[in-house]
């Protein structure tokens, strides 16, 4: 290397040196004060009550402790054909790719250029004054007429490359993981919610077909009541009033059983939508057993709350972004150093355009250095850090939601057991009743009357049991969907 070359590299480097700490000296950042991630929880429930801590079913499928086969095809045709959780692959798959277009930053570009031109003069090839032999007037020769046409072509490569010197490229590629992570989180968000939703309605569907079932029983024996209170109206031992308090009975039962078609019309509709059908299947138009929850049983703490639950994770991944934001606002305030290079290659097609073929090739370093924006980058950090303060804040309010919604579940679990036992206490007590009223009937000691109404009670009584059996397993489901709803399974892991 000649003294020349030395001496302009060093000339140069000096002035890189030069703007560079003029740039740094002039746009030195300060951070604001961001809040405290960490936040406390309790180290126990406060709301477990008679649930043991113990490592009871499988989380990744916590449905089958409902020993149902019906309940588990349904959850396995949801998790295949559910429509929700194929949009939320779709978006998982788009911002995976993103986080490829984000990388590949950090490597240099590459790209290639080719053209080719072809020109034909039209006119103007003879426009001097010769004589028929082809001579001037001055008596030279006449020049050879050039072709009429004429091209070339043109092939090039060009690469660039930027230097990351201040992390805006890492900062970038940092912000795509995050994004593709928050995207597995709302698709693990959307599978808990999707399979809880399924397993509800199907718990609210059995319980419905058994009341409805009581119900019609029910309104069957106060009929045969409204006949008797008449017969003894025409005999003259009941009186109109009597008759009308029947028949407001009857109607009161009767009513209720319409509502109770609705409704079990709207469940059977609504798995058929969440397993991705038009049609209701068949099997559920038969009534069933209730499934019941009494094996219950959890294993998680609250501190466990940050591991498994999605939407806690889908905070932290969204502070994760905002963080990296913040590095790229930064990052936006010191130079951007790029290499560029090229090579280019042309020579002729036809005709003689060029007088010969060349070959070029050129290397350069730009530097984008931003002097005056008028607080225009430092703004721009200024949002990025409040948007950082503020998905810090939301993490932390996730946490709190994911404590008090496990919280409430399992309140609701202690609550719906008590009123279980209780109308345990009831419905044996209808059971004794009804057993004595049979034992007088059997005697003449008491009317069939007295033996309807005893029957009447104890569905009364097995009907409430129903709803209370019912609710006990929508809080056993809200209790899954609130710590999780799924282990974490390798499919499920952070994009690293």
């Amino acid at each position: 290397m000649n003294r020349k070359w030395i001496s302009w590299l060093c000339g140069g480097l000096r002035a890189l040196v030069w703007l560079l700490s003029a740039s740094l000296l002039s746009s030195c950042v300060s951070p604001s004060l961001l809040p405290n991630k960490a936040q406390p929880v309790a180290a126990d429930w406060a709301n477990r009550g008679h649930i043991k801590n113990a490592p009871g079913i499988d989380p990744a499928s916590w449905w089958k402790n409902f020993n149902d086969p019906v309940l588990d095809t349904l959850v396995t045709l949801t998790l295949a054909q559910n429509l929700s959780l194929e949009q939320a692959g779709y978006r998982l798959q788009a911002s995976r790719a993103l986080v490829r277009t984000a990388l590949a930053q950090r490597l240099p570009q590459i790209g290639a250029t080719a053209s080719a031109r072809r020109q034909q003069r039209l006119s103007g090839a003879d426009s001097f004054d010769h004589d028929r032999n082809g001579l001037l007037s001055d008596g030279t020769s006449l020049p050879r007429e050039e072709s009429r046409v004429s091209g070339y072509y043109e092939l090039g490569f060009d690469a660039s490359w930027e230097i990351d010197l201040f992390g805006r490229v890492a900062a970038s590629g940092d912000a795509a993981r995050s994004a593709a992570n928050i995207a597995l989180a709302d698709t693990r968000i959307a599978k808990v919610s999707v399979v809880a939703e399924v397993v509800r309605n199907y718990i609210e569907l059995r319980g419905l077909q058994r009341r409805q079932a009581l119900f019609a029983e029910n309104v069957a024996d106060q009929n045969r009541l409204l006949a008797l209170t008449r017969e003894r109206l025409t005999a003259g031992i009941a009186s109109d009033f009597d008759v009308d308090q029947r028949s407001a009975s009857v109607v009161e039962m009767t009513a209720q059983l319409p509502l109770v078609e609705q409704a079990i019309q709207q469940a059977t509709q609504r798995i058929a939508v969440l397993t991705g059908r038009s049609t209701v299947d068949v099997r559920l138009l038969d009534s069933a057993s209730q499934p019941s929850a009494e094996h219950l049983a959890i294993k998680l703490l609250p501190a466990d709350l940050m591991r498994v639950r999605p939407e806690i994770q889908r905070a932290e991944h969204a502070v994760a972004q905002a963080s990296a934001e913040l590095g790229i606002a930064t990052a936006d305030l010191y130079p951007r150093f790029t290499l560029m290079g090229d090579l280019i290659a042309n020579g002729n097609l036809i005709g003689i355009p060029l007088p010969r073929s060349t070959s070029n090739v050129s290397t350069a370093l730009s530097i984008s250095i931003p002097l005056l924006d008028w607080g225009a980058r430092r703004a721009i950090i200024n949002a990025r850090e409040a948007a950082l303060a503020e998905a810090i804040a939301g993490y932390r309010l996730a946490v709190l939601e994911g404590v008090e919604e496990t919280e409430n579940a399992l309140n609701a679990i202690e609550t719906s057991r008590r009123r279980a036992s209780e109308n345990l206490i009831r419905f044996r007590s209808a059971q004794r009743s009804k057993a004595n009223t049979n034992a007088l009937y059997e005697r003449g000691v008491v009317s069939m009357a007295d033996l309807l109404e005893a029957s009447i009670t104890l569905r009364q009584a097995q009907i409430n049991s129903a709803e209370t059996f019912e609710q006990q397993a929508i809080a056993a489901v809200a209790l899954h969907k609130a710590i999780g709803g799924a282990s974490l399974a390798p499919a499920y892991l952070a994009i690293r």
